[in-house]
């Protein structure tokens, strides 16, 4: 083992400008390695609707302190996972490589491209390259999350399956894609996967058994408290009654579950008191999300809230609902419940399943009545909620993470 070398955590985007989990699971590894005294340097590299957020320039690099930067580029080919611009892959190599670090840990290939990464293996070859795995994008052509084109859930990609999805594109194409993808897989010195689902889902499709290594985002340990002692009583009860969404109002994030669940409920006379909280969407991403649907009667509209800010607010409810319509890997909010102690009803697939397995409770996915059924059950039973609050692990905290990522690296950090 050797001390930790200078250390370029590379993002696809920056978590000011897109709260999502790899974004801040990315910056959080940043901010946690520097305060424990090593060398290292954060870059979000934004695109698209991010760019524009941003402002600037392509190629502007914007210091939010003069560790912690965001370089605008252009939008990368999704299917080929390559900068189509030439000179905006120069530009952002040359960034890259102005960091000199020992390691070079990306945080998905998205916005970066698979060019950049060949070039930089060429250009630095003593230095270690890490990849997380956040989503499928390298397996799955069609957003990363190996959801069909109709909506369905896909298992396996194959050729044939996902010309079937993506008609512009010949079965052919799909096997040199996946040949390509698994030889910039193979220039990684370490793959790192926050889930067993999502490690197994790699190996499935090509990436040799044990290559990868599951290392769990984890919570920093001032933002990851593990109250106690749990609610009995009344109080119990009122809480079993209070259930609560955390997430964005995007198409896979199940807030259509949720919403039908709640109209159901607030037609169920036998749903008793039910109060249902959807926390990071207000009434402009619900009418884009869901257009035509009122908002019922059941479902309050929290707006958006910062991300230090989850747990606290998941602390005042009693039930946290990730209904996802696809896979998921690890989602950040399922920690965040673990942290405020919460227990999860989670869609039954893919990584929540696995992450909520022995505290949480599952339904089948996207099915809304399902949920509805499960919420009746629930509300007003305390004693249940008490033994399965109680039942909650803590999260992994930042610093145990970190650890385990140096002992992957080869190196060792200050304690």
């Amino acid at each position: 083992m050797t001390t930790a070398p200078r250390v370029a955590i590379i993002a696809h985007s920056h978590p000011r400008l897109r709260a999502g989990g790899g974004e801040i699971a990315a910056w959080r590894q940043f901010d946690r390695l520097r305060a424990r005294g090593v060398d290292a340097w954060f870059l979000g590299v934004v695109a698209g609707d991010d760019g524009l957020r941003l402002g600037g320039t392509m190629g502007d690099v914007t210091a939010f302190d003069p560790r912690d930067l965001a370089l605008r580029t252009g939008a990368m080919d999704p299917f080929l996972m390559e900068q189509p611009d030439a000179a905006a892959e120069d530009r952002l190599l040359a960034t890259i490589l102005r960091f000199d670090a020992g390691i070079y840990h990306f945080h998905h290939v998205w916005n970066i491209g698979a060019g950049v990464i060949r070039r930089l293996r060429v250009q630095r070859p003593q230095a270690r390259l890490v990849l997380t795995l956040h989503e499928m994008a390298p397996i799955c052509a069609l957003w990363g999350q190996m959801v069909r084109a109709d909506g369905g859930l896909c298992d396996a990609a194959t050729p044939l399956d996902c010309a079937a999805c993506l008609p512009a594109h010949a079965p052919l194409s799909f096997a040199i894609r996946r040949a390509r993808m698994l030889e910039v897989l193979g220039l990684m010195d370490v793959l790192i996967a926050p889930s067993r689902f999502l490690a197994g889902r790699y190996e499935d499709w090509g990436v040799p058994a044990g290559r990868i290594q599951v290392i769990e985002n984890g919570l920093p340990s001032d933002g990851a408290p593990h109250p106690a002692p749990i609610p009995q009583g009344a109080e119990a009860d009122a809480l079993s009654r209070r259930f609560a969404f955390f997430g964005n109002a995007t198409p896979t994030k199940g807030l259509d579950v949720l919403a039908n669940a709640a109209a159901r409920l607030a037609v169920d006379p036998a749903a008793g008191q039910v109060t249902i909280e959807a926390h990071g969407v207000d009434a402009a991403g619900f009418a884009r999300a869901l257009p035509g649907f009122s908002v019922p009667p059941t479902l309050a509209l929290r707006g958006r809230y910062r991300p230090a800010e989850a747990t606290a607010r998941m602390a005042r409810q009693g039930w946290v609902i990730v209904p996802s319509t696809w896979w998921e890997n690890a989602p950040v909010v399922i920690d965040e419940a673990r942290a405020a102690r919460r227990p999860v009803i989670a869609s039954d697939i893919g990584g929540m399943a696995e992450k909520t397995a022995g505290w949480g409770l599952q339904f089948p996915v996207g099915d809304a009545g399902a949920l509805a059924s499960l919420i009746a059950t629930l509300a007003g039973d305390g004693a249940r909620w008490a033994a399965l609050a109680a039942a909650v692990p803590p999260p992994a905290s930042l610093d145990q993470v970190l650890n385990e990522w140096a002992s992957a690296c080869g190196i060792t950090l200050r304690e």
